[in-house]
């Protein structure tokens, strides 16, 4: 661990400053400078957070905190996802089994003890992810002493990544002297601690799973419920049926309500809708009056309590996200304050000061960087009364600024500056008013739909076997004319378009890759000496259907939906990581209970109708295959029966199939699920309706373009917005 830090403490003496140099301190007392502390507080409040203690805070734990900054971002979230990997494509604990020389046993033959189906990955010994593992523990474990060092309080997500990292390096170190004495062990916690590595050292994922322990109180009331009307309907049934031994249509009535617990079992897989409506057939063929009572079930269960649960779920959630993000804005502006009250003379803060502030901030990586050439831009987006000072109120707008970043663009193209005789032509003034009309548009997009509806035509050929060599031929020349098109298109735009601002869109840049791809091919297409295969132009056809796709952003009626979607995806990363850290857990849990035991031959799966349904290639046997019957249970809402009957088969152990897969039923498909659609429903909601997806950036406007010089114009990028979808979601009319 040692080795880690000094490594670390090297690494920042060779980069030093990023920006200039640090203010000048006073090196004769530790004391930091008042610079130096605002600059702390604007630092945590980029981050919503807020140390009342900043004065007492040393120059040595200023400079520490700097050096974990400088190795926190991004390697932090390797170290993490590197762990993750390892449970992907370490070998399996049964495979071990038996077994000689371990660190060296890889390769996914060595679990090939029976014929069973695998995930396909190779596995890599155990000393290479041992070595990973190592060197992920130790980085963070430098983290966490970093943490420590600079006098970080020890709050619970502190102490929760100091206390896993020292359990998964202990577990590590005895796991490795197990296998140096070739004595595997059955049981290992690292897939678990690696897990929860991964939910400490990511702060949407710790959020959201803080959010989750917020709404247990009214989620196990509502579950309550769910519960009851179970347990009633299962007694109901089961008291109906229980003495009826009609068999009708070879089924006997009473299938699956034999006795109590079997009415429970069979209502409880009902309010899932898994098997449904086999439950019924029986009882329904020998009478139809049982319709009704399945039909009152179903719309209690499922369309009322299973959507009651989503209810409270959602505003459990959004009310613990809600005052997450009030208190972070209230840290914010404290910091802001004792900041603004360390730099401020005259109840305002100078240039000078600001360009001072800004040195410091610049040590630590966490905040973007803001260039030497860009301080002024930032002063100027600042100083809204253009007095030539920063006010507090102003200065309130500083962490959301640093958001932006300036760029200098052309504002003059190539033929301009190059070929002013051509550029002041009535045909070049033509092409300019057709390629910036709505007509151009639609002429690209009329295009794309044309080539799109030839591929399908060439595809559904194909399938059919109905495509003769001479079709073929005559549809790839219609692919190279097309292509040709599509680079007239991207010359016209190039041609009246400064190429600064068309490359700042990412779908010009992607129309250009593509467009130059697909000339350059159908250009050695038409080469009689160079054969292109057909498989190459079939892959080429992905991106001609990419292209209409991106293009849909372009189109107003679409403009909004797709945009309100690009913001989305980034932010919903708490509620996606929430939902993998949950079948993450349960799927180390399936590996250890399951693994190597569901295979073709095995006697105790035989006549099973989970082997009969083809289920076993849905098993546990390795990690990677372990989250597919997961994910199943995600997809479909609920457990299978065949899972459980498999379970019982294998373990013969009672009601573990039914503890194991129904509690993550309750975690994974009522909980997590749950949170990530509420999310994206009143995410999309919320970005639609109020526009908020395609709103311009008032900071831009406020830039005085008198600095960009003659030809050129400045314009201003924003790197995030997912704050601004979590304002719009959570703190609507909130002040």
């Amino acid at each position: 661990m040692t080795s880690y830090y000094h490594a670390g403490m090297e690494h920042i003496r060779a980069q030093s400053a990023r920006y200039g140099s640090a203010p000048t301190r006073e090196r004769d007392s530790d004391q930091l400078s008042p610079v130096a502390r605002a600059a702390w507080y604007v630092e945590d409040a980029f981050s919503g957070n807020f140390e009342e203690d900043m004065d007492s805070r040393t120059n040595a734990q200023r400079d520490a905190y700097v050096r974990y900054e400088s190795l926190v971002h991004p390697e932090r979230l390797v170290c993490v996802v590197a762990l993750a990997l390892v449970s992907l494509i370490e070998v399996p604990l049964w495979c071990l089994q038996g077994r000689n020389n371990l660190f060296w046993v890889g390769g996914s033959e060595v679990c090939r003890k029976h014929d069973l189906y695998l995930s396909g990955i190779e596995y890599v010994p155990y000393i290479a992810t041992l070595l990973v593992e190592a060197c992920a523990l130790g980085y963070l474990a430098t983290l966490c002493g970093l943490e420590v060092g600079f006098g970080r309080p020890r709050d619970i997500k502190l102490q929760t990544r100091l206390l896993t990292t020292g359990l998964a390096a202990l577990d590590l170190v005895i796991f490795a002297l197990r296998l140096a004495i070739d004595y595997p062990p059955a049981f290992r916690l690292g897939p678990y601690l690696r897990v929860v590595l991964l939910a400490a050292n990511t702060k949407e994922v710790w959020a959201a799973g803080r959010a989750c322990l917020t709404m247990i109180p009214s989620f196990l009331d509502v579950s309550l419920l769910l519960t009851l009307c179970i347990l009633f309907f299962g007694w109901l049934a089961a008291i109906t049926l229980d003495d009826v031994e009609t068999v009708k249509d070879g089924l006997p009535v009473n299938e699956g309500f034999t006795s109590l617990g079997e009415g429970i079992y069979t209502m409880f897989f009902v309010s899932t809708t898994a098997n449904f409506p086999d439950q019924m057939l029986a009882s329904y063929a020998s009478s139809r009056s049982f319709g009704l009572f399945f039909a009152f079930y179903v719309l209690l269960a499922c369309f009322i309590f299973l959507n009651l649960i989503l209810a409270v779920v959602y505003n459990e959630y959004s009310a613990s996200i809600k005052n997450e993000i009030r208190r972070k804005n209230e840290r914010r502006v404290e910091g802001l304050k004792a900041a603004f009250a360390l730099l401020a003379q005259d109840d305002c803060i100078s240039r000078k000061t600001f360009e001072e502030l800004v040195k410091e901030t610049n040590r630590v990586e966490k905040l973007p960087q803001i260039k030497k050439d860009e301080v002024d831009f930032f002063f100027d987006v600042l100083d809204d009364d253009r007095s030539g000072t920063i006010s507090k109120s102003e200065f309130f707008d500083f962490v959301d600024i640093l958001q932006y970043s300036f760029v200098k663009i052309r504002t003059t193209t190539w033929l301009e500056r190059n070929k002013p005789d051509w550029a002041a032509s009535d045909r070049y003034h033509q092409l300019s008013d057709f390629v910036h009309s709505d007509a151009f548009a639609r002429t690209t997009t009329l295009v794309l739909a044309a080539n799109t509806l030839l591929v399908f035509a060439e595809s559904w050929l194909d399938l059919s076997d109905t495509l003769s060599p001479t079709g073929e031929e005559a549809f790839a020349v219609c692919e190279c004319l097309f292509s040709i098109v599509y680079m007239g298109l991207l010359v016209a735009q190039l041609a009246v378009i400064p190429f600064d601002e068309f490359w700042l869109e990412p779908t010009n840049r992607f129309d250009a890759f593509v467009t130059t791809i697909l000339f350059v091919v159908a250009f050695f297409w038409c080469l009689p000496f160079i054969d292109i295969s057909r498989a190459t132009l079939h892959r080429l056809t992905i991106l001609r259907l990419l292209r209409l796709v991106a293009r849909l952003r372009e189109v107003q009626r679409f403009k909004l939906v797709t945009a309100s979607i690009t913001r989305i995806i980034p932010a919903s990363a708490g509620a996606v990581g929430l939902l993998y850290c949950s079948a993450s857990l349960w799927n180390a849990a399936g590996v250890q209970l399951y693994g190597g035991k569901v295979y073709e031959d095995n006697p105790r799966l035989a006549e099973t109708t989970y082997v009969d349904a083809h289920y076993d290639v849905l098993n546990f046997n390795d990690f990677a295959n372990g989250y597919v019957p997961l994910f199943a249970m995600i997809a479909t809402g609920g457990p299978f029966t065949e899972f459980i009957e498999m379970s019982y088969a294998v373990t013969g152990i009672s009601g573990l199939g039914c503890i194991y897969f129904v509690s993550f039923y309750v975690v994974g498909c009522l909980v997590a699920v749950n949170v990530f659609s509420a999310f994206v429903i009143d995410a999309f909601l919320s970005q639609y309706e109020e526009g908020r997806a395609l709103r311009g950036d008032a900071e831009a406007s406020t830039l005085d373009q008198s600095r960009a010089g003659d030809g050129y114009r400045i314009v201003c990028i924003r790197h995030s917005a997912r704050d601004d979808v979590y304002k719009a979601m959570f703190l609507e009319g909130d002040a």
